[in-house]
């Protein structure tokens, strides 16, 4: 059964989010490759952070197609 049109969007909208948040984690990755300061250790923490909001995120987004979450219409 396909999802509802305000379930698509929510579902499309969290995908949005996540591969956002992958693009950060990559971006900042890559900046801090070759970074050898004690801060790089921080920013590592940060990246980590970041790749899980990422998988959170996907996984809200598969519970929203597997019908677990449904966005209410606002009146």
């Amino acid at each position: 059964m396909p999802l509802a049109k305000p379930n698509q969007e929510l579902r499309r909208e969290l995908k949005d989010l996540g591969f956002g948040l992958e693009q950060s984690a990559d971006e900042v990755l890559r900046i801090t490759k070759d970074c050898r300061d004690v801060e790089v250790a921080a920013v590592l923490k940060l990246i980590a952070k970041l790749y899980e909001d990422a998988d959170r995120v996907a996984a809200l987004a598969d519970e929203v197609k597997a019908g677990v979450i449904t966005r209410a219409k606002t009146e």
